[in-house]
């Protein structure tokens, strides 16, 4: 396979994907700093109970609004059916586990003292995983695969970070955002990193 290195076109591809991520956070995180109604913690099963309808709908709306976008960005039907399956299943656990996330946030909000001790995981793990999966597509395809998990996985993780806070609307969104970059921007850019394909060079002829 020869490789390409991202020419303009993969560098405004890549710039998209950023931008994406960045406004799909905020206006999630704007979202859910509003007053929703939100579940009851129980200690047995899926530990929450009584989801409300409005905060279940908007999760859901997110995180196929969120899919798509990333979707429509990183163009995985280009890698081939074999590596797009992957991606779409991938990016379904995700969302799914980001769903059940936001949740059991939700539930617990007014308990105070919330230690955030797996939530790094929720971005990390799709893109080291889909980090790992392109690999051989080159660096430009990489690059663009393992951002893109972030259009899907911080806009959740920082909707989460919002329907657990009891605070002022504009203190609810500067901590959601903080926690959205600290727990999911970094665990990102790790797992790109620790994943990127070496640089090919190029042997002279002659």
């Amino acid at each position: 396979m020869t490789e390409t290195e991202p020419g303009p076109a993969g560098s405004r591809r890549v710039a998209e994907v950023v931008a994406a991520a960045a406004l799909l956070t905020i206006g999630a995180v704007l979202l859910g700093a509003r007053s929703w109604a939100v579940p009851t913690r129980t200690t047995s099963g899926w530990q929450v109970i009584d989801v409300p309808t409005g905060v279940l709908t908007l999760l859901i709306a997110v995180a196929v609004v969120s899919g798509a976008v990333a979707a429509l960005l990183v163009r995985p039907h280009r890698s081939g059916p074999l590596v797009a399956g992957r991606w779409w299943l991938l990016m379904a656990a995700a969302g799914a586990a980001l769903v059940w996330n936001d949740l059991y946030l939700a539930s617990l909000r007014g308990d105070g003292g919330i230690i955030p001790v797996f939530d790094w995981a929720f971005t990390f793990v799709p893109a080291l995983l889909i980090g790992l999966l392109t690999r051989r597509s080159g660096r430009a395809a990489h690059l663009l695969a393992t951002l893109g998990t972030g259009v899907l996985t911080l806009p959740l993780l920082g909707l989460g970070w919002a329907l657990v806070s009891d605070v002022g609307f504009g203190q609810t969104v500067g901590n959601a955002l903080f926690s959205a970059g600290l727990f999911g921007v970094v665990p990102l850019v790790i797992a790109v990193g620790v994943t990127v394909p070496p640089t090919r060079r190029s042997t002279p002829v002659g």
